[in-house]
């Protein structure tokens, strides 16, 4: 686990003493590794299928006369199978290494978007092809890159993960809300899908070949002699019986959930409220914009707050965002909007701070797999309850309240998340 940027208490650990110098993570081969995985994190599952879902929803949906419920149901069965790969995956990695495991899944997660682009309105196909993105692309997203990202980083942990995994993920989802509404606009929804497969091939792949891969030694010198960072770490079934691991859990699901039925259907549920499109586009936009920013600044908090409660407050950023929201004002539903993808991207980039910081990095790619599969999960299931919601009251308004109500809910839980655990005879406790 990481620690922070300021000195380490005395009743943290017994016996702490520094074998050397604290060595500068800010090198150039860190830095070089750390823009490969940006530029992986750019091009994976969150900007580029869900980060475009809302330009796809209308023309898909319309070509085959789904209901608002049907296509949503490929991030809600991609979030399934992920969530259910999750611990193979980061097992994988954990024995194979990232590499082994990364560069041919880039390949594997492409060929998904290329099966996408040839739907022929049959469900059967569209679940096929939902189930098998799920984990090829969990084999070259975070799980991966977090375990990357922590061997080069320690003191400022927080930080990196927020940056690359967050603020990376807000930036190309921005970037690529544009060119798909560009694209679907110019050439159709099927070509486009085409094209966003070939970026990933002829971008992220030659990137991650000649650039990414782990530390030399994942466990640094002084990252062993941090309190709660022992080198063994965690094992899984400790992880997966703690109330840190649960209680983080549902908080952060609860609120990406929420964001990310809300930003599914923003199109449509703007349209209801008579928000321009232009409105709806740039509210969008800045959606992901934010999120490098709110990233940052929730790492940098999390590398100094000791007390893990105190980034509630980041947890309520969505909420105070959705209810802005609900005035249907133009200024509102933008400052809103963007609100909910501050607190989206700050709490999604904390989530591989949370995992290390409770359970170490040992077993951290087993860890995180099982935590990003029920986060992909969540991600799923916000847009299909929404639609549903949606089908059966005929509009979006009345599902306003069950919104609220997870937000609260999910700020409420973050309040008690436990203490970081101390260093305990080389093992750590949750």
């Amino acid at each position: 686990m990481t620690g922070t940027s300021g000195p380490i208490p005395a009743d943290e650990g017994p016996g702490i003493i520094a074998a050397e110098p604290v060595r500068s993570e800010v090198t150039r081969q860190a830095v070089a590794v750390a823009v490969a995985c940006a530029i992986c994190m750019g091009f994976g599952f969150a900007p580029i299928f869900f980060g475009t879902f809302p330009q796809f929803l209308e023309p898909v949906s319309r070509q085959f006369q789904w209901s608002a419920a049907i296509f949503p149901q490929a991030m809600l069965i991609s979030g399934v199978t992920g969530a259910l790969s999750g611990p193979l995956v980061g097992r994988l990695i954990d024995k194979l290494g990232v590499r082994k495991v990364l560069l041919p899944g880039l390949v594997a997660w492409a060929a998904t978007l290329v099966a996408m682009s040839f739907l022929n309105g049959s469900l059967v196909m569209l679940y096929v092809v939902s189930a098998l993105m799920g984990p090829l692309a969990a084999t070259c997203g975070p799980v991966g890159l977090a375990k990357v990202v922590s061997s080069w980083f320690d003191r400022s942990r927080g930080v990196a993960l927020s940056a690359i995994l967050g603020g990376s993920v807000a930036i190309f989802t921005a970037l690529m809300l544009v060119v798909a509404r560009a694209l679907i606009i110019e050439i159709g929804w099927r070509e486009t899908y085409l094209v966003l497969a070939g970026s990933i091939v002829l971008i992220a792949l030659p990137v991650s070949y000649f650039l990414l891969r782990e530390a030399p030694h994942s466990v640094s010198p002084s990252m062993a002699m941090m309190p709660g960072s022992a080198v063994e770490g965690v094992k899984p079934t400790a992880a997966f019986t703690s109330r840190a691991f649960w209680t983080v859990m549902l908080s952060s699901t609860l609120v990406c959930a929420s964001c990310s039925g809300v930003v599914s259907h923003f199109v449509p549920w703007s349209a209801e409220r008579a928000v321009s499109p232009g409105i709806a586009t740039f509210a969008l936009t800045l959606y992901s914009l934010v999120g490098p920013f709110a990233a940052l600044i929730a790492g940098a908090a999390a590398d100094r707050l000791r007390r893990p409660g105190m980034l509630a407050i980041v947890f309520m950023v969505p909420l105070i965002g959705f209810l802005a929201m609900l005035t249907s004002q133009d200024w509102a539903v933008i400052i809103g909007l963007t609100m909910m993808g501050a607190g989206f991207a700050a709490v999604a980039g904390l989530l591989p701070f949370f995992t290390s910081r409770y359970f170490g990095l040992a077993n951290a790619s087993t860890i995180f797999g099982v935590a990003i599969g029920l986060t992909t999960l969540s991600l799923g299931i916000g847009p299909v309850l929404l639609g549903v919601l949606r089908d059966k009251w005929g509009a979006y308004a009345p599902g306003s309240p069950i919104v609220v109500g997870a937000l609260i809910l999910g700020a409420v839980l973050a309040a008690s998340f436990p203490p970081y655990p101390r260093s305990n005879g080389g093992e750590t406790s949750p």
